[in-house]
């Protein structure tokens, strides 16, 4: 288990901690009865870990240009679906731009994971399509 964990990359370590970082707080916004403070502070640091994250993946796509096009693909959806679903059900509930938004993102994410399964064989994939889709049902019972 280990062994697989070392090979990774320190952006990929990171990309996993924001997704599963995004899930908690998505679930405490949906369930438990919360505060608007709580919310802008939780938010904030979502918003912080998560943009210093597509900064380095933007600049690791440009000076170091290993990862394939569908892997940033994959990778930037993701993160900006997770960051505009969490503002939209956070920050501002009721906007019905950040709502469409989030929806596109969404299909972003589950296009380029498609890809990713299919042109390049990555079984990661299936989380982006998996979390694309939870995403769209959950924001059509909110």
């Amino acid at each position: 288990m280990f062994e697989s964990i070392k090979n990774l990359s320190c952006l990929e370590l990171y990309f996993r901690l924001i997704c599963l970082v995004f899930w908690p707080i998505y679930w405490y916004d949906w369930i438990v009865i919360t505060i608007q403070n709580y919310n802008r502070i939780l938010f904030n640091m979502y918003f912080i870990m998560d943009t210093v994250f597509i900064v380095f993946l933007v600049i690791k796509r440009f000076v170091n240009a290993k990862a394939t096009k569908w892997y940033f693909g994959f990778m930037l959806t993701t993160s900006l679906a997770y960051l505009v679903s969490l503002y939209s059900n956070m920050i501002v509930p009721r906007d019905v731009t950040f709502l469409y938004i989030k929806i596109v993102l969404c299909f972003l994410m589950i296009f380029s994971s498609w890809k990713l399964i299919k042109v390049e064989e990555n079984d990661i994939g299936v989380v982006g399509v998996l979390s694309g889709l939870l995403l769209l049902v959950l924001t059509y019972f909110y």
